[in-house]
């Protein structure tokens, strides 16, 4: 499976886990908080700028398994901080998600990046 289908797979499988989460809680109204949406979104972009900038991260993301435990890492992570922080946490994972997508759309459409070089 190419790279992309591969990483889309994962994090659409965590998104699914997460959405379900919010919804199966009844705390889907979490996904309509703008610190959340802005928590999301910035940290995927700053996870994505660490790829395009050519980092170590690049390279351990290469590695066997590292994108499985990343996407197990992102579920547990998000629903045990939830305990603490509450749902927002995973609205904000979810946003997070949400922004990994368009930016896969516009590598994929050719509007930015090379769809060739993503890992």
């Amino acid at each position: 499976m190419p790279n992309l289908r591969r990483d889309a797979a994962f994090a659409g499988l965590s998104g699914v886990c997460l959405l379900a989460s919010l919804f199966l809680t009844g705390e889907a109204a979490a996904l309509g908080s703008f610190p959340a949406a802005a928590a999301g979104v910035g940290a995927a972009l700053a996870l994505e700028a660490m790829f395009v900038a050519d980092t170590p991260v690049r390279t351990l993301w290469e590695r066997r398994g590292v994108r499985l435990a990343s996407a197990a890492a992102l579920v547990a992570g998000a629903l045990g901080l939830a305990t603490v922080g509450g749902p927002l946490v995973v609205a904000a994972a979810c946003w997070g998600l949400a922004t990994y997508f368009v930016l896969l759309v516009l590598v994929l459409g050719g509007y930015w990046g090379d769809a060739g070089s993503e890992p």
